[in-house]
């Protein structure tokens, strides 16, 4: 009982720290904290599909507290399941069989991250965390599309993630003329991406979780 007061004092501690800091999303910051217990109990398995794919646990995991809060019986609307909320599909191709398994789920879910940071691997890592969330978000092709706007306008590099994240937005029918221009189609290969806002709120969201728990580090998660 002691150490477990003692956990939450430490938690309330660092909280107060912080929002009189004013360094912190309170919003945010708080449901991360909530969840420290169960990062806890699967941080173990983050860790090993991390080191397996060669990833840092500690995106997997702000991922994950996007994802589904840590509940490995998540379902969403559109059939995502599990921690990381694998499409049935995408959990298929990458052999997993229940995607409500935790194990299973976190083991698919880091293959598919590997091989999406290997489609990125001229960019740093910054804008590479950047690239592969909105392709794990929104789809590889998505993205694909997205760096072939910028590659046509020829003003910045397709490796970064602030043009691409613009022209993200412009893969809507309102830019018909430019994808015209780049494809000789109003309408891009990959379709329009009318949810693309809901994409730049998931990677920014995720990167900030994934700052807060390197910043928090090994004092709270252990990771």
């Amino acid at each position: 009982m002691l150490r477990k007061r003692t956990f939450f004092f430490i938690i309330a501690t660092v909280i107060l720290i912080l929002v009189f800091g004013g360094i912190i999303n309170i919003h945010l910051d708080l449901r991360l904290l909530a969840l420290t217990p169960k990062i806890l109990k699967y941080k173990g398995l983050i860790e090993k599909y991390a080191v397996k794919e060669n990833l840092d646990a500690r995106l997997i995991c702000a991922l994950i507290v996007q994802e589904s809060g840590f509940n490995e019986k998540a379902e969403s609307a559109v059939g995502a399941q599990g921690l990381t909320q694998l499409m049935p599909a995408t959990a298929k191709e990458l052999g997993v069989q229940d995607p409500l398994d935790a194990e299973q789920n976190i083991a698919g879910a880091a293959r598919y991250l590997h091989t999406l940071y290997h489609a990125f691997p001229d960019s740093q890592l910054d804008h590479q965390h950047r690239l592969v969330l909105a392709s794990y978000n929104g789809g590889l092709g998505r993205v694909r599309d997205a760096q072939a706007l910028v590659r046509y306008e020829q003003k910045v590099s397709p490796l970064l993630w602030e043009p691409v994240r613009t022209a993200l937005s412009q893969l809507t029918p309102q830019h018909a003329s430019i994808h015209k221009k780049v494809w000789g189609s109003e309408e891009p290969p990959h379709g329009y991406f009318e949810g693309f806002n809901e994409t730049l709120n998931y990677v920014k969201r995720v990167m900030h979780y994934y700052g807060r728990i390197r910043f928090y580090g090994k004092v709270l998660f252990f990771l």
